[in-house]
């Protein structure tokens, strides 16, 4: 898995890679050109006949020291004009000499100093701007000139490059820092960072690539450490091989739903779906008797049984007898009842649980709650539920996703998925694994209940961080299986992703071995 370094890592890894031998003017030059590839190949897509004008903006850093090498590489084919936000005299190190390799050739750089300078003329007849301002290191506000600066360059027509992180976003929340270059493309050096991967932070980065500057890091990365991973392909054939020919339904996993109510029925039957669709042998909903008639109306595949709010303890521990997994929560309600009943699972359930919707609304305000939860408890937030379970708002949540879904994990000591664009899956020894996927056909209601459903299923098999992930990247790919069929960013249903799921399985582990 691809591993996500933070601000202050990524600064450390450059460290240790000089130290190791490779300075960092090869570093840049690494990395100059490989953005100059991406860059390159993005300029090819475009419906342009005529030969692009290119601008780049560089800053008085290393990342200004990347845009000179790209302006170097691109120069070769296309027109290019490089402005300097700043003075050249302040370039210093490995940028200064990149600048001097660039204008050695002839070739004149501008200097925009301040707000007269801006060059908006030249930025409204651009049709690429390549955004070499700040790197990785910005920690503070963009302000002056070098702000109205991003103003203009987002206000163009242009297609937008930023080199290694858009200028003005913050690389470890993803949150602006003042003015932020929205950038169609961002090419990223080493390693994505967290800011990359959240969803404010993909608003501005639009499509992410990375350049590798080292063939082996492994020495080095050892020494920095990492701040999360990003699931990949060999991830998820490792934790779904194909299912062995002689596996009967009761081995398959036997899931309880314990979900539904009167007005809310359809959650508890997307859930216990899901939970056959991802291989489940059985699935049986528990639920109050107002939603029964209803639900039995449905019912197929999925079986049947009824909450007696006067013997919760009895039909709690009777409904838990011989089963694999438990999902609660969709649709369960908030009443008192409602309290008892997750109150008696969360204490009594002596395998994995999936917790999601109104019992992690109820999970949020029991006395007892985090003493009761173990390392086989799944938790699976949005903002919202996760700002209640750590009695802060939802905004703090997204001001920092990564650092609250790894307190969120250590405070309850079991797993905890943190859902929306880039899904975090958190553990309570701190590691966070990170979806690579945002697709916004997901934003549908009922398809929390559906990733609900999935993880139970496979908890049944797998450890509560594998399930997770893997339930986690089974959701997305289906959503992108459904997206590339219907050549579709919006419409789908959340029984379009159970449709999905079957073909989802056979796409993953393909290439799986046979247990």
């Amino acid at each position: 898995m691809q591993p996500v370094l933070s601000r202050a890592q990524i600064r450390r890894y450059d460290e240790l890679a000089i130290e190791a031998g490779t300075p960092g003017l090869e570093l840049m030059e690494r990395a100059g050109t490989g953005a100059a590839a991406h860059i390159r190949h993005i300029i090819s897509s475009l419906a342009n006949s005529n030969p692009p004008k290119i601008l780049i903006f560089c800053g008085a850093g290393n990342n200004g020291g990347d845009g000179f090498v790209v302006a170097r590489e691109l120069r070769q084919s296309f027109a290019v004009k490089v402005y300097i936000a700043g003075e050249a005299g302040q370039l210093r190190g490995d940028a200064k000499i990149q600048y001097d390799r660039l204008t050695n050739t002839g070739f004149e750089c501008v200097v925009m100093n301040d707000v007269e300078k801006i060059p908006r003329d030249a930025i409204a007849e651009a049709d690429v701007i390549i955004d070499a301002l700040f790197g990785t290191g910005l920690a503070r506000p963009t302000s002056g000139f070098i702000a109205e600066t991003i103003v203009a360059l987002n206000a163009a027509h242009a297609l937008r490059v930023s080199l290694d992180l858009p200028s003005g976003l913050d690389a470890d929340t993803g949150q602006p820092l003042g003015a932020t270059v929205a950038a169609h493309h961002t090419v990223t050096f080493a390693h994505f960072k967290p800011g990359l991967l959240t969803p404010r932070g993909r608003e501005f980065a639009g499509t992410l690539h990375r350049v590798e500057l080292m063939n082996d890091d492994s020495h080095i990365l050892k020494q920095t450490g990492v701040t999360a991973r990003v699931l990949d392909a060999e991830f998820m054939r490792a934790s779904l091989p194909r299912r062995g020919a002689t596996t009967y339904k009761h081995r398959a996993g036997d899931i309880l739903v314990i979900a539904g109510s009167r007005l809310k029925t359809g959650a508890a039957k997307l859930a216990a779906e899901a939970a056959l669709r991802s291989g489940a042998g059985l699935s049986t909903i528990l639920t109050w008797s107002d939603a029964v008639p209803a639900l039995s109306a449905w019912t197929r595949e999925v079986m049947l049984l009824e909450i007696s709010v006067g013997a919760l303890a009895e039909t709690v521990a009777q409904a838990l007898l011989k089963r694999s997994a438990v999902v609660m929560g969709p649709g369960l309600g908030l009443n008192q009842d409602a309290e008892a009943l997750v109150h008696e699972v969360v204490t009594t359930a002596g395998i994995p649980v999936v917790l999601d919707a109104d019992a992690l609304t109820i999970l949020a305000r029991l006395p007892a709650g985090k003493k009761a939860l173990n390392d086989r408890f799944i938790l699976t937030p949005h903002s919202g539920e996760l700002a209640r379970l750590l009695s802060t708002d939802t905004a703090a949540i997204e001001a920092d996703r990564y650092a609250h879904a790894r307190r969120a994990a250590k405070e309850w000591g079991c797993t905890v998925v943190l859902k929306g664009a880039h899904t975090l899956i958190a553990t309570p020894d701190g590691e966070v694994l990170v979806s690579p996927f945002i697709n916004p056909v997901l934003a549908t209601a009922g398809s929390g209940d559906v990733l609900s459903g999935i993880i139970a299923a496979l908890s049944a098999h797998l450890p509560a961080r594998d399930a997770a992930a893997a339930g986690v990247m089974l959701h997305a790919e289906a959503a992108e299986i459904w997206c590339n069929a219907m050549r579709a960013d919006r419409g789908m249903l959340a029984r379009d992703i159970l449709e999905t799921l079957p073909q989802t399985y056979v796409q993953v582990s393909l290439n799986a071995k046979r247990t």
